[in-house]
């Protein structure tokens, strides 16, 4: 597992939600069998792009880490209230915020780094094997630095 991975897997955990990790979230379907939803679920849940800044000066390169985490809940079903849906949102949000306050303040960010923005996008439902699940896509980029260098 790469520190990316690393890292998100903990914070999610120590918000007391289960991480799982994902290409996408269709192959969820695979993953959930296993796992009690109820409290809640953190999904790494793309394949990230990285785009690549170099420095000449000092042979560093910033890489801009593209990532998705999902941050879901049960619902009742597809046709939740708009209310009952809101009850979720507002339960996931603050776990939703506080990745990015934790990323801010991990010793991955690349100095002096820090996430520029990040999107919050309701999810209304994503059916998941026989569970219904609503809360947020969070969309953000990463600034690392690579910390490997092939040298001849």
């Amino acid at each position: 597992m790469n520190v990316v991975a690393t890292t998100i897997k903990g914070i999610i955990e120590a918000q007391g939600l289960t991480y799982l990790r994902a290409a996408n979230p269709n192959d969820l379907n695979e993953l959930v069998g296993n796992y009690d939803l109820s409290n809640g679920v953190g999904v790494y849940a793309n394949l990230p792009t990285v785009s690549n800044m170099t420095y000449s000066q000092n042979g560093n390169v910033l890489m801009e880490y593209g990532v998705e985490i999902y941050y879901l809940k049960p619902s009742s079903g597809f046709d939740d209230t708009a209310t009952q849906i809101d009850v979720i949102l507002d339960a996931l949000k603050p776990k939703a915020d506080g990745m990015i306050d934790k990323l801010n303040a991990s010793n991955i960010i690349a100095l002096s780094d820090f996430i520029d923005g990040y999107e919050l996008e309701a999810i209304e439902a994503i059916n998941i094997t026989s569970e219904v699940l609503s809360g947020w896509k969070l969309s953000f980029v990463l600034p690392i630095f690579r910390d490997t260098f092939e040298c001849s």
